[in-house]
């Protein structure tokens, strides 16, 4: 294509730095999605389906990992229920895969800790559906400002990358994608949306999946450029002979159609190549129709040979430049297509599309849309169902270790392919590393098909600081490393560890991973903080925890009129042991072993033992409740009462209903002599008499406080 028929349009652009989707950690994230990006489409398989592969980063140990799609709008695909993509995750990283039918999503993934979800993240617009290289001359590649039109639905997208000046033979940066405006370039090359924002209107309306675009056609190429840089020849520009520019730049312009054969369409697969190429070898070279059709079978043939997979290709049927047509070039075209087994398509004749052109050659304005129009009506569904699209290739797994040297993780890709490159400059399958950052490994396998790695996101510290120990209800305030609990209680410890990190506890062989561990065994336990790549704290904390005996169970007796009694099987060894008293389900104010009771009613009474600790704090430990006694209130007694009743040991004992102050206890003979008396601040509880003093016989005893006056004989019998 003569350079005197057209204008050249570029946009002159910086190479476009890629960053890793990974954030700086906040203190409540537990994990990022760090693969796919948002608007990254996935090829569908003939049956609507595809995978797409997943990945990201831990900041939290985690149990498990869960992830499904639902549609970003209602009707645009089909949601799934939430599948487990990993158990048990190691390293810092996640990884997995489910399946999907065509449609436009929002990937949505969640983690868990015990059965219970701790974090989650989202990715928006990620979609099944068809993914197409664009490859050819400037028909394909297309201009600005020839009346492109941007696709309308936000489904249509292509790649964000522009090697149109840079033409490096290296693999893009990490992919990024956009949706497809009018004057987005469709990378590596493409210079607007041309026909193609058109086509993906009509193909996402037709089918209901989203589009993904890769442009690496070459303005003013013949096919034998394409076919001599496919073989590593340094091939000319026909229209620039003589001076500067008269050689395509090394590898171009096949570099971009196999680096995207190779990159591109192993992170997304492909549905088809789809070539718009001809028009040059019509004007100037007049091309025979066996050199063209040799040729464009042998670049068919070396896109196969430099993947080792079988790509299908799209071939329009175009020949017009300068007013005239070619039959050959178009036979030769026909020639490749009708070639059995091929897996080579029918693309549009476009030799009767807007004529006159917009230039001598090119089309522009509604012709745009003519071109996509007759693209469309090539991709129909007998293509569909015919053509044997490449489905995207497995992420490699990586490996996460914590180093047997101080602060150093080890990671480790698999075996299965022959190149290695870190993002971090090493070039070796298993690499080293010491310090914080993000760590991602491009891989390729013999033929030099590209593989990207689960992205690594190292925090610091690599290796943990060591822990302190805190009660879950307080945390944040270290403990005494002396603890005790009461036989039938726990005791709840939280580990204080980094942000990335968690607890291993550790009694004798036993040890479990957990924030939070409950205890009620004795013994001393160990803590020491892990993180999510593995490794350990240097040094433990420690606990050591007292579990003291079961307090024992009282028996409730009744030792007076007015009494009742707790009594302990064996002593407690606490200092003092007091008891809870319940009449029926209400607690009464009283804790000592003996207490009044004027209510008819079932009582019971649990032990109350306290232990001094060395903290200077105390423990209070309790038992359970004993089993009721039942009381009945004796009325008969008139509210005094005098026991035992004769006493042959000369001690009896005094109760009263009702607590006296300042209350007097006299004993008198028959006769009416004094011969005994005390005064009692309160009498509230028994009150014990010593008569042993006295000579066998009768006795009168006698209790008087204000409003209270009552006497009762009592025998002395010895």
């Amino acid at each position: 294509m003569n350079n005197r028929y057209f204008l050249v349009h570029l946009l002159v652009l910086g190479l476009t730095a890629v960053s890793i989707r990974v954030s700086a950690q906040n203190s409540s994230q537990i994990l990022k999605i760090t693969y796919p990006e948002s608007r990254a489409i996935f090829q569908r398989e003939n049956d609507n389906t595809s995978t797409i592969y997943l990945s990201g980063s831990l900041y939290q140990p985690v149990d498990s990992v869960q992830a499904r799609v639902q549609a970003e709008v209602s009707g645009q695909g089909l949601n799934t229920n939430w599948i487990t993509v990993q158990r048990n995750p190691q390293g810092g990283i996640f990884q997995g895969s489910l399946r999907a039918k065509g449609g436009w999503y929002q990937l949505e993934v969640q983690a868990f800790v015990k059965g219970v979800v701790t974090g989650s993240d989202t990715i928006r617009k990620v979609g099944v559906g068809e993914v197409f290289i664009i490859t050819g001359q400037s028909n394909a590649q297309g201009f600005q400002n020839y009346g492109a039109v941007g696709a309308a639905d936000d489904r249509v997208n292509c790649v964000n990358y522009d090697n149109s000046t840079a033409n490096s033979l290296s693999d893009p940066p990490a992919p990024t994608f956009q949706q497809l405006t009018a004057t987005s370039l469709i990378g590596p090359r493409g210079q607007s949306a041309w026909c193609w924002g058109y086509l993906g209107d009509l193909l996402v309306k037709q089918y209901n999946v989203p589009v993904l675009f890769i442009n690496t056609a070459w303005q003013a190429t013949v096919i034998k450029n394409w076919r001599e840089s496919s073989d590593g020849q340094i091939t000319k520009n026909i229209f620039a002979l003589g001076t500067p520019n008269e050689n395509f730049p090394a590898g171009m312009p096949y570099a971009n159609l196999l680096i995207a054969l190779r990159y591109y369409c192993s992170l997304q697969g492909l549905r088809a190549v789809l070539w718009q190429q001809g028009e040059n070898d019509n004007v100037p070279l007049h091309s025979t129709r066996k050199a063209y059709s040799d040729d464009m079978q042998y670049i068919v043939n070396k896109t196969r040979a430099d993947t080792e997979r079988y790509p299908a290709w799209v071939l329009a049927r175009s020949s017009y430049n300068e007013g005239q047509v070619s039959q050959d070039i178009i036979q030769a075209q026909n020639d490749v297509i009708n070639t059995y087994n091929n897996n080579v398509f029918a693309g549009p004749f476009t030799d009767n599309i807007q004529i006159p052109r917009f230039d001598v050659v090119h089309f522009g304005g509604d012709g745009l849309k003519q071109l996509g129009q007759a693209w469309y009506e090539s991709l129909n569904a007998v293509f569909f169902s015919s053509s044997r699209p490449l489905p995207p290739l497995p992420q490699p797994t990586i490996s996460v270790a914590c180093a047997t040297t101080t602060n150093a993780i080890t990671l480790s890709l698999p075996s299965l392919y022959k190149s290695y490159t870190w993002n971090s400059g090493q070039t070796t399958q298993n690499i080293t590393i010491t310090q914080p950052g993000i760590y991602r490994a491009t891989l390729k396998d013999r033929v030099g098909n590209t593989y990207l790695s689960p992205v690594l996101d190292v925090q610091s510290p690599i290796r943990p600081a060591t822990p302190t120990i805190s009660l879950v209800s307080q945390p944040g305030k270290v403990v005494d490393n002396q603890q005790q609990i009461c036989a039938d209680s726990t005791l709840t410890l939280l580990a204080n560890t980094p942000a990335n990190s968690t607890g291993v506890w550790s009694l004798s062989t036993t040890s479990s991973i957990s924030k939070t561990i409950t205890l009620n065994q004795g013994g001393t336990y160990s803590l020491q903080a892990i993180n999510v790549y593995g490794c350990k704290s240097a040094q433990p904390a420690t606990i050591s925890l007292t579990v003291r005996p079961k307090v024992p169970v009282p028996s409730i007796e009744q030792i007076g009129a007015y009494s009742l009694q707790a009594v302990l099987p064996t002593p407690t060894g606490g200092q003092p042991d007091l008891f809870d008293w319940r009449r029926a389900a209400e607690i009464i104010p009283q804790n000592s072993a003996v207490v009044k009771v004027i209510v008819s009613a079932n009582y019971s009474a649990r032990t109350r033992t306290t232990y001094a600790l060395a903290n200077g704090s105390n423990l209070t430990c309790y038992s359970g409740y004993s089993v009721p006694k039942a009381f009945v209130f004796d009325r008969s007694n008139g509210g005094l009462s005098v026991y035992p009743n004769p006493t042959t040991t000369g001690t009896i004992t005094v109760e009263t209903i009702e607590d006296l102050a300042n209350a007097n206890i006299d004993v008198f003979s028959l006769s009416g002599q004094q011969l005994f008396t005390t005064q009692v601040p309160l009498l509230n509880e028994r009150k014990s008499i010593d008569l042993s003093g006295l000579a066998q016989g009768v006795y009168l005893i006698r209790v008087r406080s204000a409003g209270f006056d009552i006497s009762r004989r009592v025998i002395v019998n010895r």
